[in-house]
């Protein structure tokens, strides 16, 4: 298992689980909830934020608050 933070740009990934915490909880209400997927679709450079697909919003994040959330890489099926 890993992080949100370290997917590749379009890459996919299951949601296992947030962080504990008052971020978490925000996350959460983002729509960031455990079984959902995610696809990182855009980067900014330098580290800046990244754009995750979550269903079909679109919502960007500091890396620090990607970091949060504990992620299983999917296998892209075609």
């Amino acid at each position: 298992m890993t992080t949100a933070d370290t997917i590749h740009l379009n890459e996919s990934a299951e949601i296992m689980d947030l962080e504990p915490g008052d971020l978490g909880q925000r996350l959460g209400e983002m729509g960031f909830w455990p079984g959902k997927s995610l696809k990182l679709v855009r980067m900014a450079p330098f580290g800046g934020p990244r754009a995750f697909l979550v269903g079909r919003t679109l919502i960007a994040l500091r890396k620090d608050e990607a970091r949060l959330i504990r992620v299983k890489l999917t296998v892209a099926t075609f």
